[in-house]
């Protein structure tokens, strides 16, 4: 660990920007070139006849895809409110789900951007053994979970360092909203893809026009909590999702001990957590959600126990009712109306941060567990750059 300078301001961004978080920044690019190839690869599957009739989803899968499966379930309500979707940890559906007799009507996606993840194939396995029709949702086609599906979703995903999964993360959540998107169109005769690609548009410019800021919030967020013992991460409703994929991220690159809580159990029992100065909260806070008044008063809870918070949301502090001094990042959010599209970028500024948590701390990511010929360190020390 590098030992903190006594003024935050020598601190510079650029020193600690690495191959992480040059995957945040790719995101920008990636977006509409993702979402065009997915949707160029789903007219491959399109054709077939239980796409049509299928009257239950079952998503799945392991570690980062299984959280992106449950970032899908406001996208399937909206264009498919006739189908029972349901979000399955393969380890549940491998070895504990039990299974209707009649199976006909149900379709399964796996996910997993490699498709070598032994128990989401293992989890596939057992859906077709109970006569479940069998998806794989991956960008490797030659993959053994490809080879055991009834037909391949190749998401086709562009070439460039996802060893963190955040690129992947962006790209198994646009493929599965292209997904309900476009079998919506063929049950419904109407159109879904343009009217849906204009708002990611629209969201993706308004995002990346504040994100250098965002980046810079989250930047000195980190410096000023390198002395943090403990982090957590405070989200409700399909930002939880995006709670629980920067809580991965956090241990993955710096190994801290990070929870993520929803606002609810926060009161019943994360706020018991102490001393208040050792902890970090992170709280991600749609302004128009229908829980934001319960979101605030855990903050007002948090800042009242001296826990210092960093709030990342569309309403300024003052807007929502927050009381307490906190770190504040303007987060923006799609329009109401497409209010399911937040998860696509939801996690960013949490992942942006968990980038500059391991650097500024000095520690591996994944604890040095990658070869030095896979994950090359990009970052430097500011005790040797600033004090020349």
């Amino acid at each position: 660990m590098f030992k903190k300078m006594k003024t935050e301001k020598n601190y510079r961004p650029f020193y600690f920007q690495d191959s992480f978080h040059a995957q945040c920044v790719d995101v920008d690019t990636l977006t509409l070139i993702q979402f065009d190839r997915s949707y160029s690869s789903i007219q491959n599957i399109l054709s077939l006849p239980i796409l049509r009739k299928f009257k239950h989803i079952i998503v799945s899968g392991c570690g980062d895809s299984n959280i992106a499966t449950f970032c899908l379930k406001e996208a399937f309500e909206r264009y498919l409110p006739d189908v029972w979707f349901e979000a399955v940890e393969s380890i549940e559906l491998s070895r504990h789900y039990e299974f209707a007799e009649d199976n006909s009507d149900t379709v399964a996606i796996f996910v997993s951007f490699s498709g070598g993840v032994f128990r989401t194939t293992e989890a596939l396995l057992q859906c077709r053994k109970h006569g479940v029709f069998t998806i794989a949702q991956t960008s490797h086609p030659d993959s053994e979970m490809a080879k055991e599906a009834d037909v391949l979703y190749f998401t086709d995903t562009p070439e460039g360092d996802n060893h963190a999964g955040l690129r992947t993360f962006y790209s198994n959540i646009i493929a599965g909203i292209i997904f309900a998107a476009s079998v919506a169109e063929i049950r419904t005769g109407n159109s879904y893809i343009p009217e849906l690609r204009e708002q990611v548009s629209r969201y993706h410019d308004a995002f990346f026009k504040e994100f250098e800021e965002i980046d810079l919030s989250c930047f000195r967020t980190a410096i000023h909590w390198l002395d943090k013992k403990y982090l957590e991460v405070v989200a409700d409703g399909p930002l939880f999702w995006s709670g629980r994929f920067v809580q991965a991220k956090i241990v993955e690159l710096s190994g801290d001990v990070c929870s993520t809580i929803d606002s609810e159990n926060f009161f019943h029992v994360n706020q018991f957590i102490r001393p208040g100065e050792d902890i970090g909260e992170m709280v991600i806070l749609d302004g128009n959600d229908p829980n934001a008044d319960a979101i605030t008063g855990a903050v007002n809870i948090m800042t009242d126990q001296g826990k210092e918070v960093f709030l990342m949301s569309d309403k300024t502090p003052d807007e929502l009712g927050i009381k307490g001094e906190v770190a504040y990042c303007h987060m923006p959010f799609p329009d109401r109306e497409w209010d399911f599209l937040k998860v696509i970028y939801g996690y960013l500024p949490g992942s942006i941060f968990a980038g500059y948590r391991h650097t500024t701390l000095g520690e591996p990511m994944f604890r040095g567990g990658q070869e030095p010929d896979v994950f090359i360190p990009m970052y430097f020390s500011p005790i040797d750059v600033v004090d020349r």
